[in-house]
């Protein structure tokens, strides 16, 4: 079956053979051996974004001075939409050169311009995308799965890394499923990333648990997605629920809703710390 976006507007029916053939494909994508690592932040701040979305920002927090440790960055955001991660460089010290590439420019990218000595937006499909310059990463953040072709479009990246570059890709896994129903082209699986990457050493890491599934789950998919009440993640308690879902991930560490993919370059000689 052709891959279809749950990002349109599809019909009832259409949902219903989305969120189907999706299930059944994230199913069969466990038969691989694919070695992923369990990751858990040290904190989460008090914020309302979703578990999934706050453990991405604190791994990138946590591990992109060790990841990247030269103080000026070039980097190419793939699917770059507000471009905050900007904000995050900034924060961590580091001199960032950025170039974001996107299909429309998002309303705050050039809120977040202020975190960069230079920035540009290239209105672009990443698959049509071409440039001579060289960047030290290649990032993207929930891109990857609104991409029809993610396959070249992770292949044409790499040829923009210069020696010693890396990319770190942020996707949705299986069990995002039920918790973003129709979103992008598909989640990912062991064997989707094995096939996506399989030109490049990759290292896997997981964020999320059991805690954090059912807190999104019940604070965010039910309301929001079904009910079209956005309430709950506005409540006192979420932020409290949120840091103790975090500390109790860690017991059971399982249906986490997002992987975090680094290829390896020569230099990298250990792995990040905090994991199982």
């Amino acid at each position: 079956m052709k891959e279809f976006s749950g990002d349109e507007h599809l019909t009832k029916r259409e949902r219903i053979k989305y969120l189907f053939f999706n299930f059944m494909r994230g199913l069969s994508g466990y038969n691989t051996f694919l070695k992923t690592k369990y990751w858990r932040p040290q904190r989460v701040k008090k914020m309302r974004d979703s578990p999934g979305r706050e453990y991405s920002n604190e791994f990138l927090y946590e591990n992109l001075s060790e990841l990247l440790p030269t103080k000026e960055i070039k980097v190419l955001d793939i699917g770059c939409g507000s471009g905050y991660v900007r904000k995050i460089f900034y924060n961590l010290g580091q001199s960032l050169f950025y170039t974001g590439v996107d299909i429309k420019k998002n309303k705050r990218f050039e809120e977040f311009s202020k975190y960069a000595l230079d920035s540009n937006f290239i209105q672009s499909k990443i698959e049509e995308f071409n440039t001579e310059n060289k960047y030290n990463l290649v990032f993207s953040i929930s891109a990857l799965e609104h991409i029809e072709n993610d396959i070249l479009a992770v292949s044409k990246t790499s040829q923009f890394l210069e020696k010693g570059g890396i990319q770190i890709h942020i996707v949705p896994t299986f069990w995002s499923l039920f918790l973003y129903l129709c979103h992008g082209y598909r989640q990912y699986t062991p064997a989707r990333l094995k096939r996506l990457f399989r030109k490049e050493e990759f290292e896997i890491y997981r964020l999320g648990g059991l805690f954090s599934f059912f807190l999104h789950l019940f604070f965010i998919t039910i309301p929001e997605a079904l009910l079209r009440n956005t309430k709950p993640r506005q409540l006192s308690i979420y932020p409290k629920l949120l840091n103790i879902a975090n500390r109790f991930d860690c017991f059971f560490p399982i249906f986490s809703s997002v992987y975090v993919v680094i290829t390896k370059n020569e230099n990298q000689k250990k792995n990040l710390q905090n994991y199982n």
